[in-house]
């Protein structure tokens, strides 16, 4: 197996390929924002998890802030990438 195609998402039907660290941003995104707003994402999801996967501390609140800062890090690296 291909090590650069091992963590990388998406399927060949349009949609844009996203690594794994990637994919964790967005969707630890969208579970922080949803419990925010009091709902669970799932039974097993814990905030604790979050804080302890990107070495963020705080409420959830500011985790939610902090996790958004780094996406909009990532993003602008990755046009600095293409840039280049």
């Amino acid at each position: 197996m291909d090590k650069a195609n091992t963590f990388i998402y998406g399927d060949k039907n349009g949609s844009r390929p996203m690594t794994r660290a990637y994919w964790n941003l967005v969707v630890s995104i969208r579970d922080v924002g949803l419990f925010c707003v009091g709902i669970s994402p799932n039974r097993h999801w814990r905030l604790k998890h979050v804080k302890d996967y990107f070495g963020i501390k705080g409420g959830k609140d500011k985790i939610l802030t902090q996790l958004e800062l780094m996406l909009e890090e990532y993003k602008k690296q990755l046009k600095e990438q293409k840039q280049d």
